[in-house]
């Protein structure tokens, strides 16, 4: 019986070569999209999942009262390490850490740049990291040691055995390689390819040794002993900072779940508000979408075929099939169809797999060797099959034998609503889709057009390393007498990300209390003002060559606001334990996040600070002429080192990442659900013509015209496009808004958005309806009627 089901559902998809195409083609696409965002759903909820002690390890956090509100992050002062190991006994191992960024590692000279973590030992029996080579109970009993990954040692060393050899690191520093490590997972929040111990980063940098309480520059790990209550943990270390340091109250430590760090990252007012897990959520809503619209598309096809399957169901019943056997082979069907779509899955997600990798930034995997994974799949496919035929192989199995092989009562009002109900329901979410993606780039647009305050055209920043450091002035000249370069400066940080602050900062009339309020600082020498074209408001920039500057300071807008300073200009504002006079008032520049208000800055002079320098193009020269001038120069200075740089307008664009890729997705989405709802509004409107050609054809007797016969059979339509519109434009308005609420500056929710998408819902509607309109329109009436 299952072999002659398997035959008459193969017979029924060869004889219908259209139907089964569209049939098979929309739900593989609609499958294969799905699968994709599961795999990028599965792939973020198993971050850092790979950890044995995942459960045990955690992030130190800590909150800070700032201005009203309080500011979370996990950057810890040194000692803070020592001080939880010694005096919690519920903590079983700590880890110091802190990037060491891209470092440039050299053997037989050939420089390459590898990305760098410096931390304790302790980290590599905390944290997983397989050993390859090397045993890391012992790759750093010499601190003057490096461990690689399997990447990086291929890269440095080719074949040749890297034990043993020596590297240079930095041009001058020469590490020797005790370990090699399996390259971690790529959802994994730590990308590091080489380790450096603790010790001698400590060891070669005085001020880190130094470095009390108040500096908040590094990152702290814990792995708990089995059973720990970390609430009560959290409750006894929450003033573990004021215990050793008195004057400090304001930081409140506390313990986060590591492996919760990058799905629920994100905290307001020291709460926890979520993160990524919104895009995940909204990654497998969508996942859920497709599938099912691309299921109810196949119901409508389905059923559209109904006229032709009625009076095989008919002679069935009369020669004794019960309607179970009926709806087993119709359900057969189905499965069949979804698993000849899973085929059709597989090889679009094959074709399509790196160019979604590239929209999202990711590194998935189809896992072809995962049983796991292709059980999942076929699961789901069944479901799909399953799913997808019930709504027909009820209806067509629900037939009565006597009206069917008379010609009459082969269907009614009720089953054409039920079909409606899934149209409407297509296309609800197809216009949820629509209005979205027209929001989230305008407000996109809406942010990139808000003024940064400085001028990003022909602005490039390169990191400040080795001779540059002591020849700044001496390459600043050169690159400028080349012609390529109007203006350059020495930073301690890239203008398009606030990457620093300070708090003891004193100036007059301050308020208890507001000496603790953290403000963004940024530190540099002479030219930044005029390199960056800040509009400066009051006094002035400092002077080249006057040293004397290093007791000066220059503010924004906001900074004066929150001090409170009528005539700032020569007040004095005690600035990392200098009295400062300020000198000069710029106007606010978007240096954080663009999305929020500019926050107080302090722009401050420190020649020891600078890491990196920020240089201004000459307008008038070619920018590809300039940056080869300027490579020419740098090699001078600094022959061991590639020359890297960045422009600012594209690492201002970076923090548009999220939204942008929001942006791209949900318009890619919003075409496939159109797309896929077309063709259920294709099958609808096939069905209607079908059950309407005698109406059609007594029309057309009667005198009816082309062009009110395809206008009565598309009304209908335009009439579930419309209610769809309105239910889809109100849950889109609602859950819109809210997204708009998480962005200080965001733009309106303006009418024509919805004139522009009830506008794409309609002609997509009459285009996709009227092939089967005019077809039927241009019918021959006699046809339908010499029964009659």
């Amino acid at each position: 019986m299952f072999r002659n089901y398997l035959k008459i559902a193969w017979r029924s998809l060869i004889k219908n070569k259209l139907y089964s195409a569209i049939n098979i083609g929309g739900l593989g696409v609609g499958m294969a999209v799905s699968f994709m965002l599961l795999l990028y759903v599965y792939n973020e909820f198993t971050y850092d999942g790979f950890h044995e002690n995942k459960d045990r390890l955690y992030s130190v956090f800590r909150n800070q009262p700032s201005n009203g509100e309080i500011y979370t992050n996990n950057s810890t002062p040194v000692p803070a390490a020592g001080a939880l190991q010694k005096d919690y006994p519920e903590i079983e191992n700590v880890a110091r850490a802190t990037w060491g960024g891209d470092q440039l590692f050299n053997y037989n000279n050939k420089p390459l740049k590898i990305n760098t973590l410096v931390a304790d030992e302790a980290f590599l029996n905390m944290f997983t990291v397989q050993f390859v080579k090397g045993n890391k109970s012992d790759v750093f009993k010499d601190p003057s040691s490096i461990i690689l990954s399997e990447s990086a040692a291929k890269s440095i060393f080719g074949d040749a055995d890297p034990m043993g050899q020596t590297v240079k690191v930095n041009a001058k520093t020469p590490l020797k390689v005790t370990g090699i490590f399996k390259d971690l997972p790529k959802n994994s929040s730590f990308r590091f390819k080489a380790f450096e111990s603790w010790k001698k980063y400590e060891a070669d940098n005085q001020w880190i040794r130094e470095s009390g309480w108040g500096n908040y520059s590094f990152q702290t790990f814990v792995l708990l002993k089995p059973g720990t209550d970390v609430n009560k943990l959290n409750n006894k270390i929450s003033k573990l900072v004021e215990r050793y340091d008195p004057n400090n109250k304001e930081n409140k430590l506390f313990l986060y779940p590591f492996v919760k760090g990058h799905l629920y990252g994100q905290f307001k007012n020291g709460v926890n508000t979520g993160g990524a897990i919104e895009y995940v959520r909204l990654f497998l809503f969508l996942a859920i979408g497709i599938l099912l619209i691309a299921c109810i598309n196949f119901m409508n096809l389905s059923t559209a075929r109904s006229e032709r399957r009625s009076r095989e169901v008919g002679i069935r019943k009369v020669v004794g099939a019960r309607r179970i056997a009926i709806i087993h082979q119709f359900l057969g069907e189905s499965v069949l169809t979804a698993f000849l779509s899973f085929v059709v899955a597989v090889l679009i997600m094959m074709a399509t797999i790196n160019y979604f990798n590239e929209i999202i930034n990711k590194q998935l995997i189809i896992p072809f060797t995962n049983a796991w994974a292709w059980g999942a799949a076929l699961m789901v496919t069944l479901l799909t099959g399953i799913l997808a035929g019930s709504y027909p192989a009820l209806f067509l199995s629900s037939f009565k034998p006597v009206k069917v092989l008379k010609g009459i009562g082969k269907s009614g009002k009720k089953t054409l609503h039920s079909r409606q109900v899934l149209v409407v329901v297509q296309f609800v979410f197809a216009t949820c889709l629509i209005l979205s993606s027209i929001l989230i780039y305008k407000q996109i647009t809406y942010i990139k057009n808000r003024p940064v305050g400085y001028s990003q055209n022909g602005l490039i920043e390169i990191d400040l390393e080795d001779n540059l450091v002591k020849s700044f002035e001496s390459f600043r000249n050169d690159i400028i007498a080349s012609g390529a370069v109007v203006d350059a400066t020495e930073v301690s940080g890239s203008i398009s990300s606030a990457n620093s602050s300070s708090w003891g900062i004193t100036w007059p009339g301050q308020l208890p209390g507001e000496d603790k309020i953290p403000i963004d600082q940024i530190v540099t020498s002479f030219h930044f003002i005029s390199t960056y074209k800040l509009e400066l408001i009051k006094g002035r920039d400092y002077i080249p060559g006057r040293m004397a500057d290093s007791l000066s300071l220059i503010m924004n807008e906001s900074a004066v606001k929150l001090m409170r300073l009528k005539e700032p200009l020569g007040q004095i504002v005690k600035w990392q334990g200098r009295n400062c006079t300020v000198v000069g008032i710029v106007k606010d520049f978007v240096w954080g996040s663009p999305y929020e208000p500019v926050k107080p800055a302090i722009i401050g002079f420190d020649k020891n600070w600078a890491n990196m320098i920020g240089i201004r193009l000459n307008p008038n020269a070619p920018v590809s002429k300039s940056l080869e001038s300027i490579e020419k120069i740098y090699k001078k200075y600094n022959p061991e080192f590639p020359f890297e740089y960045r422009f600012i307008d594209q690492s201002f664009a970076d923090k548009f990442d999220n939204e942008k890729l929001l942006g791209t997705l949900s318009s890619s989405f919003t075409v496939l659900a159109i797309i896929i709802s077309c063709l259920g509004l294709f099958g609808l409107a096939s069905f209607s013509a079908e059950q309407r050609k005698k109406e059609i054809s007594i029309r057309k007797v009667l005198g009816a015209s082309i062009s009110s016969l395809w206008f009565n059979l598309s009304k209908e339509f335009l009439i579930l496009v419309i209610i769809s519109f309105v239910i889809g434009s109100a849950l889109s308005w609602y859950n819109m808004s809210k997204w708009l609420q998480h962005y200080t500056y965001r733009t309106d929710i303006s009418a024509w958005v919805f004139i522009v998408t009830i506008a794409i819902s309609m002609v997509v509607c009459l285009l996709t309806v009227s092939w089967q309109a005019i077809k039927a329109a241009l019918s021959n009436p006699v046809k339908s009627l010499k029964n009659e």
